[in-house]
């Protein structure tokens, strides 16, 4: 994703709370805005330590600093956010290196989940109302996050697009949300939303969760039924990710309610991988044929 970069005041957003101990506590924050904070361009700081979690902001005035930290301190991370439906009437930011990175303006599309790497253990969003035009307006800004820890070596975005090892093959077998084999039918790169949708046709399912939804092509071809064991996934636009022919298994986590792939090795790879895991005795749970 190529972020926009705004010339937007920076001294208020850096110095805000000086002199006060941040307390990363909860995973959601609620709040409304008040007439002091336009006016006065206060800016309220929220400290979050959380996996995931929900951002409620009433009447926005003024602004927001929002800092995310994974729950293991000084873990580096990739956070993603989506905007909820209805939201309206601030910007997303990411602060970073002195400057202001438009994530999202106020009239993005609202299933676009966009994600940043953290910098020195954190992430810091810098969220700012709209100018006021009418004092009794009625908005809200809700946006959920999800953090996902990356690997020390690298904490670049595009890692996730680096087919799985086979430690991490075992480990995604063990924690994923989802993880059944099949075929490709179809793929749909959705240039708006960002995503590659998979339309995959279910032979044999590992693990799944019956009470998930899976998602329709957002193109409007009706291929989430369950019954004909069809679904739909995701994986990011930059990734490039292309059709091929023959079985493969999928793995993958609800993450901010869209089924992102994980892995996707060919079964034959998945074979070979599991056989050498229970020779070794290095699997970390039943692995299933």
């Amino acid at each position: 994703m190529r972020l926009i970069i705004y010339p937007v005041i920076f001294l208020l957003f850096v110095s805000v709370c000086e002199g006060s101990a941040p307390k990363f506590d909860n995973c959601d924050w609620n709040g409304s805005g008040t007439l002091e904070m336009a006016l006065s361009r206060r800016i309220q700081p929220v400290y979050l330590r959380c996996n995931q979690g929900t951002i409620h902001w009433n009447y926005p005035q003024g602004a927001l600093r929002v800092d995310l930290q994974y729950r293991s301190s000084a873990t580096p991370f990739s956070a993603c956010i989506r905007r909820s439906a209805g939201s309206s009437g601030a910007r997303i930011y990411l602060a970073e290196r002195k400057k202001l990175h438009l994530i999202f303006n106020s009239d993005d599309p609202m299933d676009l989940v966009r994600c940043v790497s953290s910098q020195r253990g954190q992430v810091a969003l810098y969220v700012e109302a709209d100018p006021i035009t009418d004092f009794l307006r009625r908005a809200t800004l809700e946006f959920n996050y999800h953090l996902k820890k990356t690997s020390r070596r690298s904490n670049d975005l595009l890692e996730e697009c680096q087919p799985c090892s086979e430690e991490q093959l075992l480990h995604h077998y063990c924690s994923s949300d989802f993880v059944f084999e099949g075929k490709v039918t179809n793929l749909n790169h959705n240039k708006q939303l960002q995503v590659t949708e998979l339309s995959v046709s279910i032979s044999k399912t590992h693990r799944i969760n019956e009470l998930q939804k899976f998602p329709e092509l957002s193109n409007g071809i009706q291929e989430s039924n369950m019954s004909s064991n069809r679904v739909i996934l995701q994986r990011p636009l930059k990734c490039g990710t292309k059709s091929g022919f023959g079985e493969y298994l999928f793995l993958g986590n609800w993450v901010l309610g869209n089924p992102t792939l994980e892995c996707i090795p060919r079964v034959s790879e998945w074979k070979r991988v599991r056989r050498k895991a229970l020779s070794s005795g290095s699997n970390q749970c039943l692995l299933s044929l």
